[in-house]
């Protein structure tokens, strides 16, 4: 499963694959796949493997045998593909703010400005600053499909929260809260208690998938090539080695990125743990499949990189909430942007009118957990909604209504009910809580995604297989 990369390394990756090209002039572009409507070149399954064999460079990894170097890239490309035609047909857009700054953001990293970087960048044979930017729109776009997705599949209940604040990890996570809330001048930094949260390791793992519907016999076959997995881990195989010496199989490397063990998901969490203690590597079966996970550094986190983000200005849990009622549209095959932008400034005419909030948001709002409520949304803290929902939110006057605005869920029309100042303390804490079992159980669940969307893939392979 691709990740995406951090910023300056995005940067260096996409100069590099520009650097390789320029050097090695192709013969004219061929399609290498058709995925559905859409198609991936040559040249773009060519890029990737530069930026493949970029990354295992900066991680001092070998890089995998051409052959599955190619088939690699290629994946990385399809399940792109894929999320960007489903994002597209569901009228997911980039933030162009958010864009611009990622894009200040890696300037800043490479000690430039923004002008300057964009200099350098066009200056580069084989790229340009333009080239970059849709590379991290696309990236932000993918992002907010997954957490679209992923926010409808993963449930997280009441009852998993409070299992959770029952844990050290939960006790820990209250400590910070009251941490934070001491003033500045007396707040002694504790030491952590749970070494879990304040360590992290840099892993990846390898999955050999097995469906809850894979017959009995391919079942035994998957095991035995597990069992030859982890033989060549403790042979001391890297993961894109191991994966390269079991040919034929649909096996992935999974980069997780830096994690603490209590940031894993429930299932893994044990198998590192042994690792952490000095035990051999163990295999986990799960419902995705079995899985060998490979520690290949450790760093102490800083106070403010544990669970919890820096105090605000002013340590308080009180906060200006306000009550909202709205009325969602999204475009679709029978109306597209336009049409439903003329449809909402209409309900907003009528509303100026005097027409009942409630009543319309009834009848019209596609949002059905609120339309039955007459579009409330209930006492809504700053940051609860999407950006634009909460900006909207904050510059419209108590019992004013909005102009049609649009976010990644559509079109939107709302009205500001009241005000109150709310102690949010129990509330605070068990929203980091439900955000930390989301992020264990996300990765599981995004692979169990991608793996349905690319089985209901139409993908015709017509360049070098």
């Amino acid at each position: 499963m691709w990740r995406p990369m951090s910023h300056a390394l995005l940067c260096s990756a996409l100069i590099f694959s520009a650097s390789a090209a320029v050097a090695n002039p192709k013969p004219m572009d061929q399609i290498s796949v058709i995925v559905n409507d859409s198609v991936i070149l040559n040249s773009e399954v060519e890029s990737r493997m530069n930026d493949i064999m970029f990354q295992a460079k900066q991680r001092n990894q070998p890089a995998a045998a051409p052959e599955q170097l190619r088939t690699q890239a290629r994946e990385q490309l399809i399940l792109e593909s894929l999320q960007l035609q489903l994002a597209d047909r569901n009228g997911i857009r980039a933030d162009e703010n958010a864009v611009n700054a990622i894009l200040t953001g890696m300037a800043r990293e490479n000690k430039m400005t923004l002008d300057a970087f964009r200099i350098k960048l066009d200056a580069t044979p084989g790229t340009s600053f333009a080239t970059l930017r849709n590379a991290v729109a696309r990236e932000q776009v993918i992002e907010r499909l997954r957490q679209r997705r992923m926010g409808e599949r993963i449930r997280i209940t009441d009852a998993d929260i409070n299992q959770f604040m029952s844990t050290p990890a939960g006790t820990e996570l209250n400590r910070q809260l009251d941490e934070q809330l001491k003033p500045k001048a007396t707040t002694t930094p504790t030491p952590s208690a749970n070494v879990g949260s304040g360590v992290e390791y840099l892993i990846t793992q390898v999955l050999l998938p097995v469906e809850e519907r894979t017959p009995v016999q391919e079942q035994a076959r998957r095991a035995e090539q597990a069992q030859a997995m982890l033989a060549a881990q403790r042979r001391g195989l890297s993961p894109e080695e191991v994966v390269t010496t079991l040919r034929g199989s649909d096996t992935a490397v999974e980069p997780l990125g830096w994690r603490t063990l209590d940031a894993m998901p429930a299932l893994l969490a044990e198998a590192l743990k042994r690792q952490i203690d000095g035990e051999p590597a163990e295999l986990t079966r799960t419902s995705r499949g079995w899985h060998l996970l490979w520690i290949s550094d450790r760093r102490v986190l800083r106070p403010q990189e544990n669970l919890l983000p820096p105090p605000p200005p002013v340590p308080t849990t009180v906060v200006t909430q306000r009550q909202v009622r709205h009325i969602l549209m999204r475009p679709n095959e029978l109306q597209n942007e336009d049409d439903i932008l003329e449809v909402m400034n209409r309900y907003h005419k009528q509303l100026k009118a005097g027409a009942d909030f409630a009543e319309l948001a009834r009848l019209h709002s596609q949002d059905p957990g609120s339309a039955v409520r007459g579009g409330d949304l209930g006492w809504v803290s700053p940051g609860d909604m999407v950006p634009e929902f909460d900006r909207m939110i904050g510059i419209t006057p108590i019992n004013a209504i909005s102009t049609p605005f649009r976010s990644e869920f559509g079109y939107h029309i709302l009205r500001v009910e009241g005000e109150r100042e709310q102690d949010m303390r129990d509330s605070i804490l068990r929203d980091r809580a439900r955000q930390i079992l989301f992020a264990r159980a996300y990765d599981e669940e995004l692979g169990a995604w991608l793996r349905e969307l690319r089985a209901e893939a139409y993908v015709d392979y017509r360049g070098q297989r």
